[in-house]
């Protein structure tokens, strides 16, 4: 369906006729005082989230200071620690099935965490934070998160340079000043399983409190061959004094993953072979290690004001190795395969921020105020690339494995020693301005001046070396309706400076977006809540990458509508549910594509998560059990349309004791993903390597707290 910019102007016009009516509320406003909901108490500090809950309460993502769920003029959606508990939520890509509209996108053969959030992105969109930090492509394990947070649409005013489809935040579990200690154990179905150790508690009267985790998985493929190994060992320590707070942490990840590109297209459908067939040799991997460092100081000005100081480091060093498959001869299956590597990946971001926030009150009205300044460098180098002769050695109906190797002497000195640097500095303000106890304007803005510096080859040859400004403005508008329903409209701006493509070393220019929502919120109780959004987003110099090679398109759009439901239906009932539909269009484009959509974003979205406390007799233990069902409908396989890959339908479960009989604290759970065996595709970059879905998998997994 076209998409029309109409649609988007009639769906604000109520809302900012609205706008003029201020007045209007004052005095209802008065006699009908809003109350915000419950939030819990631990110690003399707020929470964002209940114990065991399936919804967050507040969050700081979209204003670097905590807004209660009616009081956000913006869509952010959280996957919580009893979420990722109940549904045995191992990785990134894992919770993001739960988020609405949000889809895999290319994993570089599951190495590397890429997602479609309202039919933008990719694994390169530097979308994904830890504690607000930007991280280095990667995948990304839950073991040292606490919870999940998306913030839909362009998110630049704090982070700067962003996708327009949003960010998504790992919040990590932070040093506690009660005693708690845990080990946890799991076994897979597929083979092998990971093991956890999580100790955290005061360290004597000093008013610091510690915490250390260590986490080991090795765990089989269900494909012909291959495993994952990862260790992750992260220390942290915290203060809390009467008027500052400080807290630095460090995480070290060693891993040696599989490189597995999936399946291909024969005929406009994946291959008629085996699920479990890979097309590459045992040799296709990622190794190596991660690095990350986050500090942060926070000192109380007065009662109203607070001033801080962030600071990140990151660095992931690695190298990797597959029989890269270039293409298949459709009517005879024949394999066309060349040996590629890359060999001394040096991968770094270093991000310092310094913000202070407070409340002033001016002519009788509030203003909660946010002002800052960052500075970002990424710096992303490439010693060696190596690249094969392309051979037609197999047959994808009668492959055999051992035939293709790499070879030392194909380092391609033209293409080695990448470097891609790039250095942002910005200048931001927010203000949530109350008029009274039902409208809140937002306005804020950002100025960005950013310097890019590029080239490649042993004879260094620069292929990008330029700077700009640019200005970023946001503003929104929310309207309390009464005081358990909100609505609001919202409008932003994002921008993403383009490396070069990796292959041909062609210079992408720079991506520029705005995007507009407008969506109401209510909340049925303190836990159980409803949020629905309408958006609209442009986006231009959109880069696609089909087969490892990469461009842009002029101009692309998306438009949809987004439901989520979450929380607690009872005190026994537990639900999170959630539906999108996302309409994406290339308006632009010189290379023909102009009409179609874009690659991995699927039209419709659904899921539904459920979890129930069985109530039983005390000698018996708690019991709780749930599970749930994913839906995600057709999408192109890649920019030129030439493939779509099915919808597909996915149904987990759960059951849970916590028993008496071994120990007031042992936990025993058993977990069913894909309980039906669905064959699914859930995303391609291109049709020599498309992913090919989990099939089933059981787990059983046992933890202990003392």
């Amino acid at each position: 369906m076209p998409m029309t910019r109409p649609l988007t102007i009639a769906l604000f016009s109520p809302l900012l006729a609205l706008a003029y009516l201020p007045s209007v509320y004052a005095q209802q406003a008065s006699e009908s005082p809003i109350t915000e909901e419950t939030l819990v108490v631990t110690s003399d500090r707020l929470t964002d989230v209940a114990p065991q809950s399936y919804r967050v309460q507040r969050s700081s993502l979209a204003n670097k200071r905590p807004v209660s769920f009616l009081e956000e003029a913006r869509t952010v959606e959280s996957i919580t620690a009893q979420v990722m508990a109940d549904h045995n939520i191992n990785s990134l890509s894992e919770a993001m099935t739960m988020v609405a509209g949000v889809t895999e996108g290319n994993n570089m053969g599951g190495t590397e965490d890429g997602f479609i959030k309202r039919g933008f992105g990719s694994n390169s969109d530097g979308s994904i934070l830890i504690d607000g930090i930007r991280q280095p492509r990667g995948t990304f394990s839950m073991a040292t998160v606490d919870r999940v947070e998306v913030l839909k649409g362009p998110a630049s005013l704090f982070q700067g340079q962003q996708d327009p489809g949003g960010v998504i935040n790992l919040v990590t579990k932070r040093p506690e000043y009660e005693w708690q200690r845990q080990i946890n154990a799991e076994s897979s179905s597929f083979g092998g399983g990971n093991a956890t150790v999580d100790v955290t508690g005061p360290i004597a009267d000093t008013g610091l409190a510690f915490r250390f985790i260590v986490h080991h998985e090795d765990e089989a493929s269900w494909r012909s061959f291959g495993n994952d190994r990862r260790t992750i060992i992260a220390p942290s320590l915290r203060w809390e004094g009467s008027d500052s707070r400080a807290q630095i942490s460090y995480e070290y990840r060693d891993y040696d993953l599989d490189l597995d590109r999936g399946t291909v297209i024969i005929d406009s459908e994946p291959a008629n072979i085996s699920r479990k067939q890979r097309l590459d040799e045992p040799w296709s991997r990622v190794f190596g290690h991660d690095e990350a460092v986050t500090a942060w100081w926070e000192q109380d000005i007065n009662a109203d004001w607070s001033t801080r100081l962030t600071y990140g480091w990151n660095r992931r060093q690695y190298s990797d190795g597959q029989p890269r498959v270039m293409r298949v001869n459709e009517s005879t299956g024949a394999l066309t395969r060349r040996a590629d590597a890359n060999h001394g990946f040096d991968r770094r971001v270093q991000y310092t921020a310094w913000d202070t926030t407070g409340t002033t009150t001016l002519a009788g009205m509030r203003h909660d105020l946010t002002v800052g300044i960052d500075h970002e460098r990424q710096r992303d180098y490439l010693a060696e690339v190596y690249r094969g002769t392309a051979v037609t050695d197999q047959n994808i109906y009668d492959i055999s494995y051992g035939g293709l190797n790499l070879d030392s002497d194909s380092l391609n000195r033209s293409l080695s020693q990448r470097l891609d640097e790039i250095n942002t500095t910005g200048i931001y303000l927010n203000d949530r301005w109350h008029f009274n106890d039902r409208w809140t304007l937002g306005l804020g803005g950002r100025y960005t001046h950013y310097e890019q510096f590029g080239g490649r080859g042993e004879d260094f040859i620069t292929e990008t070396d330029i700077s700009d400004d640019i200005f970023l403005p946001s503003i929104s508008l929310l309207h309390r309706l009464t005081p358990e329903t909100s609505i609001y409209a919202s409008y932003s701006e994002a921008f993403v400076p383009n490396g070069a493509d990796s292959d041909t070393g062609q210079a992408l220019d720079p991506e520029h977006s705005m995007g507009s929502e407008i969506g109401l919120k209510h909340l049925w109780n303190d836990q159980f809540s409803l949020a629905i959004a309408l958006f609209d987003i442009r986006k231009e110099n959109v880069a696609v990458s089909d087969n490892g090679v990469t461009r842009t398109v002029g101009e692309a759009g998306s438009q949809g509508i987004e439901l989520t439901v979450s929380g607690q239906l009872t005190e026994q009932l537990s639900l999170l549910g959630a539906y999108a539909y996302t309409d994406t269009e290339v308006l632009k484009d010189t290379e023909g594509t102009q009409g179609n959509r874009l690659s991995n974003a699927a039209r419709h979205t659904a899921s539904l998560y459920l979890a129930h406390d069985l109530t039983t007799a005390p000698e018996l233990g708690n019991w709780r059990l749930g599970g749930g069902v994913r839906y995600v409908g057709e999408r192109e396989g890649d920019a030129a349309n030439s493939f779509q890959l099915d919808a597909y339908t996915v149904a987990d479960a759960f059951i849970g004791w916590d028993t008496p009989w071994l120990g007031d604290n042992l936990h025993l759970q058993l977990n069913a993903k894909n309980l039906f065996d669905t064959t699914y595709y859930p995303s391609s970059g291109g049709s020599t390597r498309v992913v090919v879905g989990d099939p089933l998998e059981v787990s059983l997994q046992a933890s202990v707290r003392f």
